[in-house]
Parts: structure tokens; sequence; C-alpha cells
């Protein structure tokens, strides 16, 4: 089974687009290699990109502030969440700077950054400082790395544990797209996040058009010489996940 993911609203999808870039890091700065330190340092500067909108911390505090309220109704059964969730609050709030703000003080890294973009911008004569950094034991890299991305995490850490809540609180659906599209006219109240899950042999890729009064997904051939695959016309089983931020999908 290949698991798809389509969020429903921008704050979800800012969530899921932060976390991958995330797990990019930690999958790739444990690495010994220069090349994967290098994609390390490019998933550093993304991650500053893409959560570098003002309202991102308060989106989060919000909606765990949230969480907590639900966790604290549950009494004795919600007693290990609330702690959890209050611990992501306070590492939160703890943060003072703006997100990333050490990073952009430090001008040897950002003329790194401005330098990445650019096909080849990044070889030892356009950056021979940055050239110095990667002959350094990949021991060394790795805690310069760590280090860089350490006042990050406490963001990385509140996101995943509202993705997991989000992702726990779900209601899952067998069902069956005849000739290749599946409509639905009502996903119930407060989904945020649809999964969907199809066997690999079908090599079928879901697009997805939704929204809480309506839901369409038609199935398309997957394919790495078409941006857009063809339209399957096949029946096509798989299975659709419905998650929702609160604790009973009504």
């Amino acid at each position: 089974m290949i698991h798809f993911e389509h969020p429903l609203s921008e704050r979800v999808r800012n969530f899921l687009r932060i976390a991958y870039l995330f797990r990019h890091f930690h999958e790739v700065v444990v690495r010994k290699e220069v090349w994967a330190h290098h994609c390390a340092l490019f998933s550093l500067f993304e991650i500053m990109e893409a959560a570098a909108r003002a309202e991102l911390k308060l989106d989060i505090l919000q909606e765990l502030e949230r969480q907590k309220g639900l966790a604290r109704q549950r009494g004795e059964d919600g007693k290990d969440a609330l702690e959890t969730i209050q611990t992501a609050i306070s590492n939160l709030q703890n943060v003072q700077q703006k997100f990333g703000q050490h990073l952009r003080e430090n001008e040897w890294l950002m003329a790194i950054k401005q330098r990445i973009f650019v096909p080849g911008g990044t070889s030892p004569y356009d950056l021979p400082s940055y050239y110095y950094w990667q002959q350094k034991n990949p021991e060394e890299r790795e805690s310069q790395l760590r280090q860089w991305i350490q006042s990050l995490l406490p963001t990385y850490e509140a996101i995943s544990l509202l993705l997991e809540i989000l992702r726990h609180n779900s209601l899952s659906v067998e069902c069956v797209a005849n000739a290749g599209s599946y409509q639905h006219n009502s996903l119930g109240q407060n989904i945020h996040l649809l999964g969907i899950n199809v066997a690999q042999h079908e090599t079928a890729l879901p697009e997805v058009s939704a929204n809480k009064y309506f839901t369409h997904i038609r199935f398309l051939q997957a394919s790495q010489q078409q941006a857009r695959g063809l339209v399957l016309t096949t029946d096509i089983p798989f299975t659709l996940v419905m998650c929702s931020f609160d604790a009973v999908i009504k």
C-alpha cells in the first residue's frame, strides 16, 4: 500500500511541508558524505523560508492550547497527553527570537544561502570558505549543523505532535473509485486531512478536489514521462482516511 495525504487547510499544508523538510534534514545529517551535509544545509535554508511566516508560531500555539483543553476534559485518560502538550507549549514559548534569526545574523551562512539556489553557485571557486568547511571531518560538520538547527527544533516538535494528534483522530472507510472516479457529498465536520491508501500494483495516483461540502477523487496513471498521467478508467479500490483535530469525527 502507498499512503497519500491531502491537506484541506492552508495551516495543515504548512505543517506537512515543514515537517517534511525537518525529516529530510535529520535523515541526511547523520551521514558522513560531504554531499549529504550539503543537502542538510540546503534543507535548513528551506526550513527557514517555509517557516518564516510570522503567524506560524501563533497558529501552532493556538491549536496546542485547544488540544490542551480537550485533553483536560478527558480527565485521568488525558493526563499523559496534557503533559506532552504542555511541554511542547513551554518549549515553543521559550524561543524568544524570531524563527531562524540566529541564522540570518550569520553572514557566512547567508552568503551560502544566496548562492546555494544558483546552479553550481557553491562550487569551490565561487565559495572557497564553504569548500574549506566541507573539508572538515564529518563529526565537526554534523555538530555545527545540529547546533544551527537547535533553536528551530521546538517548532518541529510542536508540529510533529499536532500532526500525530491529527492522524490519530481518524476514521477509515473502504471505497471503490468506479471507472477511476470517486465522489462524496459530505466528509463531516472539521476534517483537516485526507489519507488515501491504494495498492502499489494499481500504479494509480489520486488527484483530490475537496472541501467540507464536496470531495472528488480521480485516479491518474502513474507516469515518469508526463507531468499529469492519463485518467484511469478501471475500478480502483482504496481506503479513505479522514483526519480531524477533534477527538471524535462527527
